[in-house]
């Protein structure tokens, strides 16, 4: 048996099937970001600009993939189930991850031990809004009214467990 040494021609021709194969690989990557809120939003509004900056500094897809319920915690639970690759991300509100594990008994999740916090780059105003047709003109005015009426009210919050449900009980 003889042998012999590669030639420069079949070198090059493996270094550049070489490249071609991790090109290949990373075009076919695509980072995922997991909104625990449905389309349409502001986690979500947030999300797709996050999601175009990303594609551009990253050369390749990302997708805002929308798990709405629980308050986020349906896509903590999908982040968590993901492969520890960095390429799925969770944009979420903080009460799921700060709160909802603190109050419920099983979320599917530890923050601390599941996670890694990248960053935090947003701040949400909550606001207090009544209908149109009710007479109060500012908050104390609705909380007088409330206890004027045997204190009977109604308030909707976006989810359980979340800040807004803390702030109205």
């Amino acid at each position: 048996m003889t042998l012999s040494r590669p030639s420069p021609v079949r070198r090059a021709l493996l270094a550049a099937g070489l490249v071609c194969t991790l090109g290949l690989a990373q075009a076919q990557t695509t980072t995922r970001i997991l909104v625990g809120f449905p389309p349409g939003g502001g986690t979500d509004a947030i999300a797709r600009i996050l999601g175009e900056r990303l594609k551009e500094e990253l050369g390749h897809a990302v997708i805002v993939d929308n798990k709405p319920g629980a308050g986020g915690q349906i896509a903590a639970q999908a982040l968590k189930a993901s492969a520890a690759d960095g390429n799925t991300l969770f944009l979420s509100h903080d009460h799921s991850i700060t709160i909802l594990p603190m109050v419920m008994k099983a979320p599917g999740y530890e923050p601390a031990k599941d996670f890694v916090p990248v960053a935090g780059f947003a701040t949400f105003v909550n606001a207090f809004a009544v209908s149109g047709g009710t007479p109060a003109t500012g908050f104390k005015a609705y909380v007088d009214g409330v206890k004027a009426g045997g204190g009977k009210g109604t308030v909707g919050i976006p989810a359980p467990a979340s800040v807004p449900q803390f702030l109205v009980q």
